[in-house]
């Protein structure tokens, strides 16, 4: 039954990422290039091609060019013996081995319809080029040159927009030159169809891949958020760099959408940041699945593949580009390495039934797939569009139900284990916190005994959460629980990591003790309630947590109490029952810590702290002064207390003198700047102001 319910979620949670993409289906679906109806290849031979069709619909155009080496040419030039290479594809196919150079390639078209307007598209070309039909040039994508002085580098997808001839035919010339990058020539498809298809399909295609943008960057968002509110889970982390990558990248080619939003960027800085998307992506793949699987993703892997690509990525940002487009290769080899490994892991992670790998092997299928396809494409050994982006919309929908079945599964052990824990503290009620041995001296927990004792010198803290029954009241016992211990969770690891060690909990608040002294104590207590405002503010949407601390310094007993069936660790002072006092006295005059005058001559700088003194208190016999640190009250209000530090001091200072009329005057002046003083207010009613 419980299985049930749990794969009734999961169902119902598939819903919002089915209607993603089947917005991203519909959008692509809307594009002419996928509809077999309206496309049709058309294979060119010896550099003429007839598309009858091409009135109603769209051209493919995958065949012979002619083709003229170190020439710009305008115009076909007849020739006895003439030269054909393949568009797509590198001029390679003309039997050219030098990947530098320049070129024309020519294409007689005839079959179209002389009233119609036409449109022709070319892709990604390495690495400028200019488009001239029918002796026109209509359009330029960088500067094509014959030396790499002239040319002036560019990447863009264009449809350059024509005329027929009045017979129906028209003469394409494709000049290509490329002294940057790797090959010389065009990888992407070819299209020649009606202009205002050719605008949709354009149009459509930019869509499409901003659409995949703004869904892979706000998953990346949402995994960074999961790990923010769950840092152990490195995983999210790792998967929402991917998301970020990848979905940048997909701007970067295809349909060039980033030159639309930054028409002005430099091929340079464009260039270089298409190529980081590539190897820091394999870091990023790399890295979540030695963080999802550690046992099996060996370090030294993860180290080797960081040092490799992460080397990679340092040349592109700043060494020369044909270093790095010559180095490509080799990368995507070694990437595609990585990627088969990566798989294979994952295989072997469903093969040992760890969590997550069914989910995993199912959404990394889809992106392994179409990643070997884009690196297929980008070595030219294939043309076509890239498909990353969309692997990895699929892959994200099959890891969003993965986090959501992993929160499922925790909050089902969650139940469990709160059940095992109460069986756990019945077996463990000798407990005697571990802290205490050092100061009595033990090796083991079995050698002390009740009645075991010693005297020792250190700050004590007492804390309280305001309002807290208030707050229980409107919570059920399980978000009491969990409220509770987010909360120690939280300052727990300050006291651990100032020397102290939490010796009593009451409730909702509780007792540390700090052998490093008064110093210790007072920085763990900034600490504390810095770190309760920074989750007030992350967390707006919880409980905000307030909380008050009072500590005292001295000589306290500490020791063991009880039975050898049943003991406790205690500690017995006067500074016991100031620290609680102090504490309670927070409410009082609203402040977040106040200290003892012991705790102030145990600072070694007080000046370095925001202190002020605000009353003098009875515990026992002893007259004691406390004084308000407000390290952590906000900007404006820490402003006017320390601007009204010194009138406050001879005030308070003067009251207890017994010279009120004196202290009436500092009060006035403390309130004429800082109206809402609480211990100005406090003192003005008891002199009656």
């Amino acid at each position: 039954m419980k299985n049930m319910k749990s794969a009734r979620k999961i169902v119902a949670a598939t819903i919002p990422f089915l209607l993603l993409l089947l917005v991203i289906a519909l959008v692509m679906y809307s594009n002419p290039i996928y509809d077999r109806k309206v496309t049709h290849l058309v294979t060119p031979v010896q550099g003429k091609v007839d598309v009858p069709s091409s009135g109603d619909g769209i051209s493919q155009l995958q065949g012979d060019w002619s083709f003229y080496w170190k020439q710009f040419l305008y115009q076909n030039l007849p020739s006895p013996d003439p030269s054909y290479a393949v568009l797509p594809g590198s001029w390679n196919s003309a039997g050219i081995i030098d990947p530098f150079g320049y070129a024309t390639y020519g294409l007689e078209v005839s079959g179209l319809d002389p009233s119609r307007m036409y449109g022709f598209r070319v892709g990604h070309t390495l690495s400028a080029f200019r488009i001239v039909i029918n002796d026109q040039t209509v359009h330029l994508v960088g500067f094509p040159g014959k030396t790499i002085e002239e040319e002036i580098p560019a990447w863009n997808s264009v449809v350059a927009r024509f005329r027929p001839r009045s017979d129906g035919t028209a003469e394409i010339m494709l000049q290509i030159s490329n002294h940057y990058d790797r090959f010389g020539g065009s990888n992407a498809s070819l299209y020649l169809g009606e202009a205002s298809l050719m605008n949709k399909m354009e149009d459509s295609q930019k869509l499409t891949e901003g659409l995949v943008f703004s869904i892979l960057f706000i998953m990346g968002i949402f995994f960074l958020a999961l790990f923010l509110f769950r840092t152990k889970e490195r995983p999210f982390l790792w998967f929402a760099t991917i998301c970020f990558l990848v979905g940048f990248r997909t701007l970067c080619y295809d349909g060039f959408v980033l030159l639309d939003l930054f028409p002005r960027l430099p091929w340079q800085v464009f260039m270089r940041m298409g190529y980081l998307t590539f190897s820091l992506v394999i870091i990023a793949f790399i890295g979540f699945l030695g963080t999802i699987f550690p046992s099996l993703v060996k370090k030294s892997h993860f180290n080797v593949v960081t040092v490799v690509f992460g080397a990679y990525s340092l040349l592109v940002a700043f060494g020369p580009t044909f270093v790095t487009t010559g180095l490509l290769f080799y990368m995507q080899l070694l990437a595609l390495g990585v990627v088969f490994y990566g798989l294979f892991m994952i295989i072997r992670a469903c093969a040992l039934h760890l969590e997550s790998g069914p989910w995993l092997l199912a959404g990394f299928s889809f992106a392994i797939l179409s990643f070997v396809y884009d690196v297929l494409v980008s070595m030219w050994i294939i043309s076509g569009l890239s498909l990353s982006h969309l692997g990895m919309s699929i892959c994200l929908f099959c890891l969003a139900l993965m986090v959501i079945e992993r929160y499922s599964t925790s909050f089902h052990k969650a139940r469990i284990m709160t059940g095992q824990l109460q069986v756990l503290n019945t077996s463990l009620r000798r407990f005697v916190p571990g802290e205490f041995l050092s100061f009595l001296k033990k090796d083991s927990i079995s050698d002390v005994m009740p009645g075991d004792h010693v005297e020792v010198e250190m700050a004590i803290m007492s804390a309280d959460i305001r309002s807290f029954t208030t707050m229980a009241e409107k919570m059920l016992p399980d978000e009491v629980f969990s409220f509770l211990n987010e909360y120690l969770q939280l300052v727990a690891p300050l006291v651990r990591a100032n020397g102290g060690f939490i010796a009593k909990y009451e409730g909702d608040g509780f007792y540390a003790l700090f052998p490093g002294g008064a110093e210790a104590a007072v920085q763990c207590a900034v600490q504390i309630q810095s770190a309760l405002t920074g989750r007030n503010r992350t967390f707006p949407e919880k409980t905000p947590i307030s909380v008050g601390i009072g500590i005292d310094a001295g000589m306290l007993t500490l020791g063991t109490i009880g039975d050898t069936y049943r003991m406790d660790g205690t500690f017995v002072s006067h500074c016991v029952a100031c620290a609680g006092k102090l504490e309670s006295c927070t409410k009082l005059y609203r402040s977040r810590i106040l200290i003892s005058g012991a705790v102030l001559s145990g600072l070694s700088d007080p000046l370095s702290w925001f202190l002020r003194p605000v009353d003098r208190i009875e515990i026992g016999i002893e007259p004691a002064f406390l004084f308000e640190v407000y390290n952590n009250d906000e900007e404006r209000v820490r402003e006017l207390k320390w601007k009204t530090q010194n009138d406050l001091e001879h005030a308070v200072f003067a009251y207890f003198a017994g010279q009120h009329d004196e202290s009436r005057i500092f009060l006035t002046r403390v309130l004429s700047s800082y109206p809402d003083d609480p211990v100005a207010r406090y003192y003005a009613g008891r002199i009656q102001l």
